[in-house]
């Protein structure tokens, strides 16, 4: 029986996901996923709907992402990328090329932050 392998991973900054899992749903049926990293699901060949998300307080359903894959005899590799921003979608695709949606926008707003937070503090204590 082919397998489908789902590598779940998420941004290294997006802590709030550590403290649960993705869930995974093929044609309408979940399939119990323990945790982050690579899991294997054993299904038939042919098309299948894949869809992923993480259960989150708002939205309920953050990152969620719907794909319909064909299913090879000899199995088939994917990666879901949880997004940084809860609100945006994740990405589901071949391993190796997702990258989290939002995380780029986040890191500039973190450093800008940053910046003007050390000019505030360095001006308040100047005086």
């Amino acid at each position: 029986m082919p397998a489908l392998l789902i590598d779940f991973r998420h941004a290294p900054g997006a802590w709030a996901f550590k403290m649960t899992a993705p869930r995974l749903l093929v044609d309408g049926v979940e399939h119990p996923v323990s945790g982050w990293g690579p899991r294997n699901v054993n299904l038939g060949p042919g098309t299948h709907r894949v869809e992923v998300f993480v259960p989150y307080v708002l939205p309920r359903r953050a990152g969620r992402v719907t794909r319909d894959v064909v299913l090879p005899d000899e199995g088939l590799q994917l990666e879901y990328m949880a997004p940084t921003i809860t609100f945006a979608k994740g990405k589901l695709g071949p391993r190796g090329e997702q990258v989290s949606t939002g995380y780029r926008p986040l890191q500039i707003f973190n450093v800008i932050f940053l910046v003007f937070a050390v000019i505030y503090l360095a001006a308040r204590y100047a005086s």
